[in-house]
């Protein structure tokens, strides 16, 4: 019982004083991410970007892919928008020999976020896909869309105003 009560003292103080991070909200601006693509080549977020498209587990993944497949290759660039998958829960095994062997047949690039820390700021719900709108390199709107609202984020995407595609980012 004793050895608990120590255990436990020692493991407390580190909760107290563990850094909480901050969830992005509208107003704040866009985080200088530090990702790599599903081809491991460095992958910034561009300052103009005014859609962030953000999925923490493969059913959310899974929904994205699914519309994002389905347009042309390149429907992002026109509209400035980014995918984030943050795959960090993923194990290593199914990460390199499934996912991203499967990712790198896609004709559109994904952000991966291969540690927690690295979308930690970003809002999320199991299950759902999470649509940061921005201007100006500041969050304007955060919407998070399920399963059963596929539709709703089908037309959020095609809302994005498409711009000439002068550059791949």
């Amino acid at each position: 019982m004793r050895a608990l009560f120590v255990a436990a003292l020692l493991f407390v103080p580190g909760l107290v004083c563990a850094d909480e991070v901050k969830l992005l909200k509208a107003g704040d601006p866009i985080p200088a991410f530090k990702l790599n693509d599903q081809h491991d080549k460095p992958y910034p977020v561009p300052a103009d970007t005014r859609l962030i498209v953000f999925t923490a587990d493969k059913s959310a993944g899974d929904m994205i892919n699914g519309l994002l497949k389905q347009r042309p290759a390149d429907f992002m660039t026109q509209r400035k928008m980014v995918y984030i998958a943050d795959i960090s829960a993923m194990p290593g095994f199914i990460t390199n020999m499934v996912a991203l062997p499967k990712m790198r047949d896609y004709a559109y690039r994904i952000a991966i976020g291969a540690e927690s820390e690295q979308t930690a700021m970003l809002p999320r719900a199991v299950d759902n896909v999470t649509v940061i709108k921005t201007d100006t390199g500041k969050v304007v709107s955060i919407q998070q869309f399920k399963e059963t609202e596929v539709s709703q984020l089908d037309a959020t995407l095609n809302e994005a105003p498409a711009t000439p595609a002068t550059s791949k980012p």
